[in-house]
């Protein structure tokens, strides 16, 4: 009789491609939890069903995989914000575009993970190489903000300042506390 499961079969059949999006997803949760220094490989591996000295040959260092998947989360927002863009009619105000970003925004709230990785990582900027991909990120997006929408510099800062009350508020569970001024505040919901 065959010892080995159906599942390990499976696995064992994943390319190496579909193994590094595991360990990405795996990294996503781990890393949004304990930030870069409190995760555990071990741990991520255990997550993606992988060893960890595998997960240490696809991505070399644990930084390494840290900054990969902020990466990842970087691309998760740009694709939403993309997708709801290219729903616009051509002649959309540059207004009724930021708008567009902002209701899209909202729909990765619900993915906490996604948005406590990004605060992980700006609570890691000490490090050089995180601060230095932290600033390409946001150069990036602000840039693109403008440019897809046509916004001044004022309403892009604007619109960034309260992605990132947003973020803090999800982060802490304000859409658990919604009944309380705080919470509304910091997830744009206006006072009851």
């Amino acid at each position: 009789m065959d010892s080995v499961t159906t599942e390990e079969r499976q696995r064992t059949r994943r390319t190496a491609e579909e193994r590094r999006i595991d360990v990405l997803n795996a990294a996503m949760i781990e890393f949004a939890t304990y930030g870069l220094h409190g995760a555990s490989t071990v741990t991520i591996a255990e997550r993606a069903g992988i060893s960890q000295p595998y997960v240490l040959r696809l991505f070399e260092t644990k930084k390494q995989l840290f900054l990969e998947t902020v990466a990842m989360a970087r691309r998760l927002i740009e694709t939403t914000w993309t997708r709801a863009l290219e729903a616009m009619p051509a002649e959309a105000t540059p207004e009724t575009r930021l708008q567009a970003l902002g209701e899209a925004f909202q729909s990765v709230t619900s993915r906490t993970d996604v948005l406590r990785l990004l605060l992980q990582a700006y609570s890691a900027a000490a490090d050089a190489d995180v601060r230095e991909q932290c600033q390409r990120a946001m150069r990036s997006l602000f840039d693109w903000v403008r440019s897809a929408t046509g916004v001044s510099y004022h309403q892009a800062q604007m619109f960034f300042a309260q992605g990132m009350l947003i973020m803090v508020g999800v982060s802490i569970g304000a859409p658990e506390k919604m009944e309380e001024d705080w919470a509304r505040a910091f997830i744009l919901q206006e006072p009851d």
